[in-house]
């Protein structure tokens, strides 16, 4: 009977034990769990408070949309074939033309324009061929520094010789007095509008 007691008396020691060994790692658990849901949040919420103030650094400012288009035409003979040489110049919708006008500092300020284009119609008594061209058909000739700002502004005809017309596009940053004009021809050939030629290009600012 003693040692009935004494082994009852055992296994309620050990039985305790183990209760208390269990609710200390619990209890030394719970705090770290806690700790990692919290350091997540906090993390979350620096990358929320970054992605903020990127936005708050970058102003955006956008040009409106040029409605108004600049058209000419010129007629001429091709042997005894009448033609007309139809230039429309206009803007398209597409904010394409992307300027950092930031002065130092960290704020950018970023200026969209939209890409203006020469669309060129070739006609007897119908449309014969058609042509664009924007400020990409005279990157080879343009100051590379010029050219990542620049948008085409007009272009004319200059004056039709047999099958070779002669036209000028004058091309410019917009918002300044930095404007280049460049003179080009192109033949037609076929009733088909050739590739442009480059004469000259020049400075002429206002």
């Amino acid at each position: 009977m003693k040692q009935l007691l004494i082994l009852i008396l055992t296994l309620s020691i050990l039985s305790s034990c183990d209760r208390k060994k269990s609710d200390k790692t619990q209890s030394e658990f719970k705090p770290k769990t806690e700790l990692k849901v919290e350091t997540i949040s906090e993390s979350q919420k620096e990358i929320e408070t970054i992605q903020s103030n990127k936005e708050k650094d970058t102003i955006n400012n956008y040009w409106a949309l040029i409605i108004d288009t600049i058209s000419s035409k010129k007629e001429f003979k091709i042997s005894d074939l009448k033609l007309t040489l139809e230039l429309k110049t206009y803007s398209l919708n597409d904010s394409s033309i992307v300027r950092n006008l930031a002065q130092g500092g960290e704020q950018a300020y970023l200026d969209h324009s939209h890409k203006m284009v020469t669309d060129f119609k070739l006609l007897t008594d119908s449309i014969v061929d058609k042509k664009q061209i924007n400020r990409t058909d005279f990157k080879k000739s343009l100051i590379p520094e010029f050219y990542s700002e620049c948008n085409l502004l007009a272009t004319e005809i200059d004056s039709i010789l047999g099958n070779t017309v002669y036209l000028n596009s004058s091309l410019g940053v917009p918002d300044s007095d930095n404007i280049w004009a460049v003179w080009y021809s192109l033949k037609i050939e076929n009733n088909k509008l050739g590739n442009l030629e480059i004469i000259e290009t020049d400075y002429i600012g206002l």
